[in-house]
């Protein structure tokens, strides 16, 4: 049964105003009551003035959210909002609602000249929505153990390209206006966040150099796994997806000769982003080897070497944990032992590998002391997989508090669209900026990862540097200043 503490209210409205452009300050001054029906958040002390959101029935905590006892609606806006946000957002819609008669109502309405209401328990549906609580009801996984798109409740409604949760801070803020006519909520802009998973990074030998460990003795001498990365994944490929032909034409990027190395090629990937004045991060690996994890020691001479220089060049660099890590604390503070060796001790975020995640994994994460995680992706489809662009504290329920650990969702991957979705072109370029207009209009951070060796695609090459163009005049995100649980 998932209960929604007082704490965990509060947190929620802390998350909605955030979005609505409060500040602290201001955020700070409120009074929050919480009653058994109902939730009230006095605005301004000395005054009547208040905004009231109905609870959800006792009956309704959150217990399976995707079952027939909880409805997607789509409400109006209180006002009509001003371009761009009235054509990225026709109208609000909120999951994990009680009942569906209030559908086209406006989501906030004034009773009387004091008093807003709204008809739907939207901090319940904030708290659902960050914090991933249909997966932890989830009754089926996918053959790595993910929850994926297909199974959410955003895919089978229709909303996972929509930050909802962002949107809602949108109309909250119509609400705030409304009362207080002197408010104006903070200036929105969009921000920018480039990461480059590193799954490869080559073998200084032969195509058929034997996989060796620290001690120098064979780790197998036989069948495929003794094959660089890049042709097993060419193979799994082709196998996975029962496509010859594309296994084919990756191999054939593998092996051709004057193809440039793995370790140059995260210097082009990077270097793509610096020119168009975007930050980029690299996550490195340091698995060992198996199905899913090339085996490479980021404390090789070659791969140290590459730090040093992304370092440098004032260029981020992170974490990858591998495939075991997952669900395995033990595992994962073993690699990231290792990686530390290398890349220092500074706060480190970064993402798990094959996105292999879930809400407990923000907790091993927080106890390995990581900054930030940037895994909240589906690897099926591209969007918001958490409702929202906008960096955050998660609440962890289990524990009933935030975490000190960050949140920056992650919302196209290059695989994503590549293999699951099968977009090219055209389609692959509108399918982003579809998601790139809509973290614009919410003033959210766009969130791309690009691997090293997808750009051995040179189609894919110029889709990402058309990617690049169009966040040119984004900002970047400063992760580090936003460790802080207040915000500016």
């Amino acid at each position: 049964m998932v209960t929604i503490s007082k704490a965990a209210r509060y947190w929620a409205f802390k998350e909605l105003a955030r979005r609505a452009g409060v500040s602290h300050d201001f955020f700070k001054s409120w009074t929050v009551e919480i009653s058994p029906g109902a939730t009230i958040i006095h605005l301004q002390p000395g005054t009547t003035k208040q905004i009231v959101f109905k609870n959800l029935s006792d009956d309704k905590n959150g217990d399976d959210l995707a079952s027939s006892a909880f409805r997607t609606v789509r409400a109006r806006w209180m006002s009509d909002p001003e371009e761009p946000i009235k054509s990225a957002i026709p109208d609000l819609i909120v999951p994990f609602c009680e009942r569906a008669e209030n559908e086209r109502h406006p989501l906030f309405w004034q009773a009387t000249a004091d008093r807003i209401e709204c008809f739907a328990d939207l901090p319940a549906s904030t708290l659902f929505t960050l914090c991933r609580v249909e997966e932890t009801q989830a009754r089926h996984l996918d053959v790595h153990s993910r929850f994926s798109a297909s199974m959410s409740v955003a895919c089978r409604d229709g909303f996972l390209d929509h930050p909802v949760v962002d949107e809602w801070g949108l109309a909250f803020a119509q609400a705030i206006e409304a009362l207080v006519p002197g408010w104006r909520p903070k200036p929105r802009r969009l921000c920018a966040k480039i990461s480059h998973d590193i799954d490869e990074v080559g073998l200084p030998a032969g195509l058929w150099q034997i996989q060796r460990n620290g001690n120098g003795s064979p780790l197998a001498r036989t069948g495929w796994m003794i094959l660089p990365f890049d042709l097993r994944h060419a193979i799994k490929l082709s196998l996975e997806h029962r496509n010859p032909l594309r296994g084919a034409k990756q191999l054939l990027r593998t092996v051709a000769p004057g193809q440039p190395s793995c370790l140059e090629l995260v210097r082009t990937v990077v270097r793509a982003a610096q020119e168009k004045g975007l930050d980029s991060a690299v996550y490195w690996k340091a698995s060992r080897l198996g199905p899913f994890d090339s085996g490479y020691d980021p404390r090789h001479d070659r791969i140290h070497k590459m730090i040093q220089w992304l370092g440098e060049h004032s260029i981020e660099n992170g974490v990858h944990p591998g495939y075991g890590t997952f669900g395995c604390p033990q595992e994962l503070r073993a690699e990231l032992q290792i990686l530390r060796s290398v890349l220092g001790r500074e706060p480190l975020g970064g993402r798990q590998h094959y996105l292999r995640w879930c809400p407990e994994t923000w907790i091993d994460w927080e106890n390995c002391g990581l900054a930030y995680d940037s895994t909240v992706a589906y690897a099926d489809q591209v969007g918001f997989r958490a409702g929202t662009c906008v960096p955050y504290h998660p609440w962890l329920l289990s524990l009933d508090r935030e975490a000190r650990l960050l949140e920056i969702p992650l919302l196209v991957m290059d695989a994503c669209l590549l293999e699951s979705m099968r977009l090219r072109g055209d389609e692959l370029l509108n399918a982003v900026s579809r998601l790139i207009h809509r973290c614009r209009v919410v003033g959210g951070v766009f969130t791309f990862l690009c691997h090293n060796t997808t750009l051995r695609d040179a189609s894919f090459v110029r889709e990402y540097e058309q990617i690049l163009d169009m966040l040119i005049r984004s900002d970047r995100f400063d992760w580090q200043s936003s460790l802080t649980n207040e915000w500016a």
